[in-house]
């Protein structure tokens, strides 16, 4: 079924960033440079569009977007990739509404939005800022789960006026939506992807937290249990130190990530040590899954390596603007 997907695929792989290209914008004098390297990527269909360098991430943006569109018109059972899209979808989503509870204006956000949901932009913003009845276009189970997912998450803003409640809830609606998808597709790829993002999530919840003083109910309300790991060993580690937490998941896949996200919670009182742990970790388990020759592993690995590319490049072009060495 994937016979042709795969080979477009493949031939489209040759065209992703590799080390020289990174090694010449990493030298180039300044940001001006460095964006002429990156007009003759494979982005530069729509460099043309963008007069300013400030600007490159609009031409990332439109690249990623591409890619999305070509990969749900060449793919069969496009309903299983609505798991790369509605990661989007969700983050947009908590964008919205945090700007409708804070009081601000679409345009004053819009610049956060993703174009690369399943969702149109224009869509959720009528749903969510103006209050309209519009359809998303989505299965008819997961239009109904994203819609609720959203009055629940506006439900529980309204009753506890905490805007974390908002991304807790709804990182936990996307893993249970992502979790019926691997169900229902029966691939063990896709069933292991989502039980992996998963734990992930949890564990980032669990340190954020037990870091921030927070009560056991806020946890038991956002974890997840379409995982590997139970609720149990969660809420049972919670009652002891942060630093127990490594001891307490060793034996398990994600202890590397634990142990350096904690690391960088204590030196840094950052979190930010932890979401890279957990990148880098799916990054791993997703290069090793696109080396299967046919099947969706392929498909969700070039899109996650396009992705991988449009990161690298943004933080180059950020560190040339900024006058990094």
């Amino acid at each position: 079924d994937f016979a042709y997907s795969v080979a477009r695929i493949r031939v489209l792989e040759t065209n992703l960033l590799n080390e020289n290209e990174v090694e010449r914008m990493l030298l180039a004098k300044n940001a001006q440079e460095a964006y002429k390297i990156f007009n003759e990527l494979d982005y530069s269909t729509h460099v043309g569009d963008i007069e300013n360098v400030e600007s490159f991430q609009e031409v990332l943006n439109a690249g990623l977007k591409d890619t999305k569109d070509l990969i749900a018109s060449i793919v069969p059972y496009k309903w299983v990739f609505d798991i790369l899209w509605f990661r989007y979808d969700f983050h947009n989503i908590k964008t919205l509404l945090k700007a409708k509870f804070s009081g601000k204006d679409f345009k004053e956000v819009e610049e956060f939005m993703m174009p690369f949901g399943a969702i149109e932009i224009s869509k959720l913003k009528a749903y969510i800022i103006d209050g309209q009845d519009v359809q998303f276009k989505l299965k008819e189970e997961h239009e109904k789960a994203v819609k609720e997912g959203i009055k629940e998450a506006e439900r529980l803003f309204k009753e506890t006026g905490d805007p974390q409640m908002i991304d807790l809830y709804l990182d936990r609606k996307f893993c249970k939506i992502s979790a019926d998808i691997a169900k229902a597709s029966k691939h063990k790829f896709i069933l292991d992807l989502v039980r992996k993002y998963t734990d992930l999530k949890n564990i980032e919840a669990f340190i954020r937290l037990k870091a921030q003083g927070r009560k056991e109910s806020i946890l038991e309300q956002a974890l997840t249990n379409s995982g590997k790991l139970t609720k149990k060993r969660f809420m049972d580690a919670f009652k002891k130190d942060l630093s127990e937490f490594v001891e307490s998941m060793h034996g398990t896949d994600y202890a590397e990530v634990i142990k350096r996200g904690i690391k960088g919670y204590e030196e840094e009182k950052s979190f930010a040590a932890l979401e890279k742990a957990s990148y880098d970790y799916l990054t791993d388990f997703i290069q090793i899954a696109k080396r299967i020759a046919f099947g969706p592993e392929p498909i969700f690995g070039y899109f996650w390596a396009k992705k991988n590319n449009a990161l690298i490049i943004r933080t180059i072009m950020v560190g040339k603007l900024n006058g990094f060495e």
